[in-house]
């Protein structure tokens, strides 16, 4: 996945990430102007002797876009780029600011670039809770939602007993490792979550409906549809603790109506294992109402 990044890194910062890659596996790098740059590694911050300047920005940010930042206009004014292979990045700079919507990104500061990786964690606590329950999995931003999501549906989809999944993919990040031709997957990559949690409750005949980072209230009346339909969804969102989600509107109208019979909290420990804490439904309204 690494050398991915030769595409559109300078050949001396990828040289330098490269070099890095060697003390363990890296998740995020963060490459900023005129600071240096640093890595996210087996879940430490470590410095890389990189200082990009701004032409190198610059450079990197044309080689993302494929020298068209009109084509990435929308995932842009959302603060990031998608690229093949799950690898997403994120933009930090100044904000242009219409009537309080965000419309584009400019002056990049900072790229951070989440490199996803095809990692077999240990999911079995939860694989039957997943085969006929609403599951909401969180935890903090890089702990691995994305990772165990992706695992879950590998192993509920694998084999002709396996559950048909309509994945809705709205960053290109959950597809990977997905590619198996046996998995009764139906992915729906680039699509707005209520969209495509529309098309599959519409069209797809799917058992579950999969998808990564859910919090707006937009994404809060999707689901509530689909759950209407009698279609089970595993989703995730960022937080804490269960008190953190249920503090989003999203989540709590959700809450609010029963959608998810699990609530799934994730650690890892220093063995980069993961560590899980189910809740029900009943327990969750219990510790936050």
């Amino acid at each position: 996945m690494i050398e991915k990044l030769k595409e559109f890194l300078p050949p001396r910062i990828y040289t330098a990430i490269k070099q890095a890659q060697n003390n363990g596996q890296i998740e995020e790098i963060r490459i900023r102007k005129n600071r240096q740059a640093y890595i996210i590694q087996n879940g430490l911050n470590r410095y890389i002797d990189v200082i990009a300047n701004e032409s190198e920005i610059l450079s990197i940010l044309e080689k993302i876009s494929h020298h068209s930042l009109y084509a990435y206009r929308e995932t842009i004014a959302n603060g990031y780029i998608s690229l093949e292979e799950g690898i997403r990045i994120g933009l930090i700079g100044r904000a242009s600011v219409e009537n309080t919507n965000v419309v584009g990104i400019y002056e990049i500061s900072e790229f951070a670039i989440r490199i996803p990786n095809k990692i077999k964690v240990n999911c079995k606590n939860i694989i039957d809770l997943a085969k006929s329950n609403s599951l909401l999995i969180y935890s903090p931003p890089g702990v691995g939602k994305t990772t165990l999501l992706r695992n879950l549906i590998y192993e509920l989809s694998y084999s002709s007993n396996g559950k048909r999944i309509a994945v809705i993919d709205t960053r290109g990040e959950l597809a990977l490792g997905l590619e198996n031709k046996s998995l009764l997957v139906s992915i729906l990559s680039g699509y707005p979550r209520k969209l495509g949690i529309e098309i599959a409750v519409r069209t797809m005949n799917a058992q579950i409906i999969a998808c990564d980072e859910i919090g707006d209230e937009r994404d809060a009346s999707a689901i509530i549809d689909a759950q209407g339909a009698g279609i089970p969804i595993i989703a995730t969102c960022h937080g804490n603790s269960i008190k953190d989600i249920l503090s989003h509107t999203g989540i709590k109208n959700l809450h609010k109506v029963r959608i998810f019979d699990y609530y799934v909290g994730i650690t890892r420990n220093p063995n980069l294992e993961f560590n899980y804490s189910i809740n029900t439904w009943e327990e969750a309204n219990n510790d936050y109402f």
